[in-house]
């Protein structure tokens, strides 16, 4: 008898994994804390144009509470709406900022321009104790 050559059975392979997609999400969505969140950004990157970042800041303000709310009874979106939350209070402190350094600005200008500001500035005196 003549012998074949055996070759060996190959290794049984195993199914290849699935591709790793995004991590899940909760399952409902949170489009207040989403608006909350682009309102209070829009609020800091245009602080400095009061009848644009002050605006945009109280919306995102009110949007932001109203989120929190939501996400206290359906668990999305939380992270978004204390972000969102704490962005348009900093965009409404720097525009109180900003109106307060211009009514500064404005008040010494009403005061006889900046020489005169800068004159009477030099003219004080320290308290004597």
């Amino acid at each position: 008898m003549t012998e074949t050559p055996q070759t060996p059975e190959p290794a049984p392979q195993e199914p290849a994994a699935a591709p790793a997609g995004p991590a899940a999400a909760p399952a409902g969505k949170n489009g207040l804390a989403v608006a909350g969140l682009i309102l209070g950004i829009v609020g800091i990157v245009f602080s400095c144009v009061i009848y644009v970042g002050l605006p945009s800041a109280i919306v995102g303000l009110i949007l932001s509470i109203l989120a929190k709310k939501k996400a206290k009874e359906t668990g999305a979106g939380a992270g978004m709406a204390k972000t969102g939350l704490i962005l348009c209070v900093i965009a409404i402190a720097i525009v109180l900022l900003m109106i307060i350094i211009g009514a500064a600005i404005l008040a010494a200008i009403g005061m006889g321009g900046a020489e005169d500001l800068v004159e009477k500035l030099e003219n004080i005196q320290p308290p004597t104790p």
